[in-house]
């Protein structure tokens, strides 16, 4: 997003152009080509899907930099997208897989890397482009730096033979039988649009909140810009607090508690009469909804753990939430005011407690219960 004014600038794109190609066309192709992948990576193997997840990442990246039309922009997104979808998706899966503190706490640390990514990826882009180069240098950077990714996944020794996509695979239900039962799983269902509507409480809240500040509170375009950064900072406090947490705690618990915490922060944000009290609240909300994704997303693989993969096919359903939220909130906000579409957010938090109050804990196929 901190590159946009160059991307406009370089390709002659309007901000309803900009907004169609770079977020919307290349989201919803991503999600089609990520779920086709996905159902195959219980069967494939996730260590190759990585490889070639990274390879097509940092040649789709290349590609961004060196096109200069908006449609070509658009594609090499998309497959940017998808790549770096199916490369994260199999990570994510292997990680789910084989971590010994189960999928809570791998999905926790996942989330912690990811949050402290947001931090360091617009801290890129803005130095790429206040070194006078534009976006099209950092996307030749990050494009070296998935490429040594790359390379470091092929030389790093196999995976533990416990992790079924190596080794001695357990027998898993063939492929048409998995997304049957994950079809009739309505407890997944729950848990991933859960997990879906936490899209709410990521770029859609900072950027309502920095419009706030720049609309109504008389913010500058500098200082309104940084509250991204209070917000990423309370996502990563938030996830290291949940790494602990979850140690010692329940998840339901976790998420009940963080959803709680998470609703009166954001009515203080609702109703924050300045700048620096909407950049407070604003870090409290990123630090109250970080453990919400990777808990709900923990709980949907728990019931299916042997198919993490159909799991994420699955999930991209909900690719509709990520298209329509966005649209739906900002004609609110053009006809009720900037105020009511953050109010509209509540409904976050909100299914979170419920579906963590009334599913409750999950259960794991196939083990005893305790007690």
């Amino acid at each position: 997003m901190s590159g946009a004014p160059s991307v406009e600038h370089e390709l002659g794109l309007s901000h309803r152009a900009y907004v169609e190609l770079v977020f919307a066309v290349p989201l919803v192709l991503a999600a089609l080509l990520e779920a086709g992948v996905s159902l195959l990576s219980d069967v494939w193997g996730r260590r190759r899907l990585v490889v070639l997840g990274q390879g097509g990442l940092a040649a789709a990246l290349v590609f961004v930099a060196w096109t200069t039309s908006g449609w070509g922009l658009a594609m090499g997104l998309a497959v940017a997208g998808a790549t770096s979808g199916v490369a994260c998706g199999a990570a994510e899966a292997t990680l789910v897989v084989a971590s010994p503190d189960g999928a809570d706490r791998a999905m926790v640390r996942w989330t912690l890397f990811a949050a402290i990514g947001d931090v360091l990826a617009p801290l890129m882009a803005a130095s790429a482009i206040g070194l006078g180069s534009s976006y099209r240098g950092a996307m030749l950077a990050v494009a070296g730096i998935v490429s040594v990714q790359c390379v470091g996944s092929v030389l790093l020794p196999s995976v533990p033979a416990s992790d079924p996509s190596r080794g001695s695979r357990p027998s898993l239900e063939p492929l048409r039988s998995a997304v049957a039962a994950a079809s009739r799983n309505g407890r997944l269902w729950a848990w991933l649009f859960a997990a879906a509507t936490c899209t709410l409480l990521d770029e859609i809240v900072v950027a309502l909140a920095a419009l706030r500040m720049a609309h109504d509170q008389g913010a500058s375009e500098t200082v309104a810009t940084a509250a991204a950064v209070t917000f990423s900072i309370g996502s990563v406090v938030g996830a290291t607090m949940t790494d602990f947490a979850v140690a010692r705690l329940s998840s339901r618990r976790v998420l009940v508690t963080s959803g709680g915490a998470c609703v009166l922060a954001l009515v203080t944000l609702l109703f924050a009469p300045s700048v620096p009290a909407s950049c407070a609240s604003l870090l409290i909300v990123g630090l109250a909804c970080a453990p919400h994704h990777a808990l709900c997303q923990a709980r949907a693989y728990d019931e299916m753990p042997d198919n993490p993969g159909t799991v994420q096919a699955i999930a991209r359903v909900f690719v509709l939430v990520d298209v329509l939220a966005p649209l739906g909130l900002g004609v609110v906000a053009d006809r009720f005011g900037l105020r009511v579409a953050i109010g509209c957010l509540l409904a976050q938090p909100v299914v979170v407690v419920a579906c963590a109050a009334v599913i409750g804990k999950a259960r794991r196929p196939g083990r005893a219960s305790p007690g």
